[in-house]
């Protein structure tokens, strides 16, 4: 056998280097994964919710699609909040919501997003269903009693 099959000519790479830079990449992916780790924590699921099928399924895609920005209690305090693309997230908890508290009102923000704001449109993303019962999880961050009307177009 000849010595350059023996030996393979370097490659260019400093080891030492690869090795930094191999432990750089080592560090950043366990960090991203403790940091996904804290943040995947939430609350225990309130008994009136986990009892209530609507409202189970509501803060399901609450804390997947809105607890970013509109926080996991629904005051505005999300870790996204703070959008350069213009007004800082919705407090859901307020008296009164900038956009109306008609059913019809709640679920047109949430399907259609709000112009000039970071709120997206879920239209296409989320169906009919999953609509109302995010809807109806907003209402219950508020205090509010989720509208008749979300149930029963829910449980057709």
């Amino acid at each position: 056998m000849s010595d350059e099959h023996a030996n393979p000519a370097p490659l260019g790479i400093d080891p030492s280097a690869s090795r930094r830079i191999f432990l750089l990449m080592l560090t950043l992916g366990l960090g991203a994964y403790v940091s996904f780790t804290l943040m995947k924590k939430t609350e225990p699921v309130p008994a009136e919710v986990s009892k209530d099928p609507l409202l189970a399924a509501g803060r399901e895609i609450y804390l997947a699609r809105c607890a970013g920005c509109h926080g996991t209690t629904g005051k505005g305090d999300g870790p996204n909040a703070k959008s350069p693309a213009g007004p800082p997230a919705g407090d859901l908890t307020d008296d009164v919501w900038k956009h109306g508290s008609r059913p019809e009102q709640v679920l047109g923000v949430i399907r259609d997003g709000s112009k000039d704001t970071a709120m997206a449109a879920w239209r296409g993303i989320l169906g009919d269903e999953s609509l109302r019962a995010a809807a109806a999880y907003v209402y219950y961050l508020a205090g509010r009693e989720p509208p008749e009307s979300l149930r029963v177009a829910a449980a057709r």
